[in-house]
């Protein structure tokens, strides 16, 4: 029951956090690992899902994970659709 928890509070803080970023615009720098997992811990602990600090930690490790690599990819992939087909 815990992870199942757990699991759904990874993805609503990750989809929640992929939209506003998504409404941010694109001109945004990747935000740092520092912010992102002082984010998803408020938020972690927002959700008093009663999960101990060690599972939030690796639940919130895994989600800023997920999250700067979609903003790397959104940016790359941004920086390809601007440039002239060759």
């Amino acid at each position: 029951m815990t992870r199942l928890i757990s699991a759904l509070t990874c993805a609503a803080t990750l989809l929640c956090t992929t939209q506003v970023q998504a409404d941010d615009g694109a001109g945004k720098a990747v935000p740092s690992k520092h912010q992102l997992m002082k984010e998803c811990m408020a938020k972690q602990k927002a959700s008093d899902a009663g999960l101990p600090k060690e599972q939030m930690k690796k639940n919130c490790r895994d989600v800023t994970e997920n999250q700067r690599e979609n903003v790397k990819a959104e940016k790359v992939s941004e920086e390809r659709a601007g440039r002239p087909k060759q």
